[in-house]
């Protein structure tokens, strides 16, 4: 059984900028590069025990203590992006032993205050998990009191100069550091005691978080002119970028070539294909048990002489647009991590005391693995209901083994006999759709295929929609 399936392009696509039609290529964009800011969004909590959380904690200082130092050695010459935040990093791959022991007498300042203990205790002892705004909340308050242990190693060790204003900072360290334990301690005595409150303490932590950003940009537009893009980053910016970062951590990188269960949709024609200049390529499909399927050539493997390149079938996934976006629990989700470093970075202390994290992990792996993957694709096939008019099925190209950043592996090849029509926009230039159909020409006499349809979009105006005509004049051979 055969589904229609439809994809709308610009011409810059299709024709002279990227030749897609030219060369039978669909591409896989990056999220970031779709239109909905929210692809991929999932709703992420942290619930774990002491040793979970302290090895958090640990990770927020490895990556901070990275970024110090790339500031101490490049100053403003290079500007810090986020992405040299070295989330996957550990402390086993610090290059040099001395380098190791360095961090890990930051890591001693840091964890030896007992207000630090009482505070990872009380996160431990949660009943009800943590979400990014409260989590959000204890890093900001967290964050000086762990730049101020790496300044004083690197004072130490004579890397930098001691500030006349360091007294300060320890003092406005250790009051920032001082309300945590309170904090965490009330929250879980109401949550025991006043379940039903829930909602309303994620209300006040999405409004702590709200309010410490607004402090972060007034400081900011009040301070003087910023001539240290670096320092600002590092000192207001890092806790929230942080948490955005980690939970890269979480699956592979992914990406999606997006296609329409319907032509008709004007908005679908504005926002896909250039104001209606482009086109709509309607695409063959093969469904099977519900499941809609393309062939598709590309990449499907890495050997000693570089990628391996084949055809194989690439499922199309509808788009749900009723359920919420997917909830994942970070400490149980770790899946880009090898298990090496699971164990030793993340469910294991320095006393070797395992998380109970690991067990729900390693024993009963296969059952993992198929909640890990479900919440994968939740995560990546829903959208919110204002998208619902697209009527979308997206193909998916993602790999923990292939690497896809680079947008020329993120172009796969179809048949030309899986193209089954074309139709033009109302707006689309005599210029354009004669270059498409010369390519069809083309490609139809080197395949010997007899018949080729083009359509025209036009506006229809007993119904007050979108329609389209079969241009049965027009010949491909």
């Amino acid at each position: 059984m055969l589904k229609i399936l439809h994809r709308f392009r610009s011409t810059d696509n299709l024709l002279d900028k990227y030749h897609e039609l030219e060369n039978q290529e669909i591409y896989f964009a990056s999220p970031d590069k779709l239109n909905d800011p929210m692809e991929g969004f999932k709703d992420v909590y942290w619930h774990g025990d002491e040793v979970a959380w302290k090895n958090l904690a640990k990770h927020y200082l490895l990556c901070l203590e990275h970024l110090y130092s790339l500031l101490i050695i490049g100053g403003k010459s290079v500007l810090i992006q986020p992405e040299d935040i070295p989330i996957f990093k550990t402390q086993e791959q610090l290059p040099t032993p001395q380098y190791k022991q360095l961090f890990e007498e930051i890591c001693n300042g840091f964890f030896d205050n007992d207000l630090i203990s009482q505070f990872i205790e009380g996160l431990s002892n949660r009943s009800r998990v943590i979400r990014r705004s409260e989590l959000l909340s204890y890093f900001s308050s967290l964050h000086l009191y762990a730049l101020e242990k790496i300044f004083a190693v690197y004072v130490q060790h004579k890397f930098i100069d001691k500030r006349s204003d360091t007294e300060l900072i320890r003092q406005m360290a250790e009051k920032a550091l001082s309300q945590l334990p309170a904090i965490v301690k009330l929250t879980n005595e109401v949550e025991e005691s006043y379940p039903e409150i829930t909602r309303g303490a994620d209300l006040l932590y999405s409004a702590m978080a709200h309010t410490t950003s607004q402090l972060a940009l007034i400081t900011i537009y009040n301070g003087p002119p910023l001539d240290d893009d670096n320092k600002s980053f590092i000192l207001l910016a890092f806790p929230e970028t942080y948490i955005r970062q980690i939970e890269k951590i979480l699956y592979p990188d992914w990406y999606a070539a997006c296609f329409m269960n319907q032509y008709s949709n004007s908005s679908v024609w504005g926002n896909y294909a250039d104001k209606h200049r482009g086109a709509c390529l309607s695409f063959k499909s093969k469904m099977e048990n519900d499941r809609v399927f393309i062939n598709l050539y590309g990449i499907n493997g890495w050997g000693s002489s570089g990628p391996m390149r084949g055809k194989r079938n690439h499922e199309f996934y509808k788009i749900d647009y009723e359920k919420k976006p997917a909830e994942v629990d970070f400490f149980r989700s770790l899946g880009r991590l090898s298990r090496p470093v699971l164990t030793m970075s993340w469910y294991t202390d320095k006393n070797g005391s395992k998380s109970v994290c690991a067990d729900e992990v390693f024993e009963f792996e296969e059952q993992w693995r198929e909640r890990y993957w479900a919440r994968f694709y939740q995560g990546i096939t829903t959208k919110l209901k204002d998208w619902a008019y697209e009527e979308e099925y997206r193909l998916i190209l993602s790999s923990s083994l292939i690497d896809f950043t680079d947008p020329n592996n993120r172009k796969l090849k179809y048949d030309f006999s899986d193209l089954e029509s074309i139709t033009f926009g109302i707006n689309t230039s005599t210029e354009d759709k004669l270059k498409i159909m010369k390519i069809i020409e083309a490609k139809c006499k080197k395949e010997n295929r007899k018949e080729f349809k083009f359509y025209q979009a036009h506006y229809y105006w007993q119904t007050g929609t979108i329609e389209r005509s079969e241009m049965s004049l027009l010949r491909s051979a």
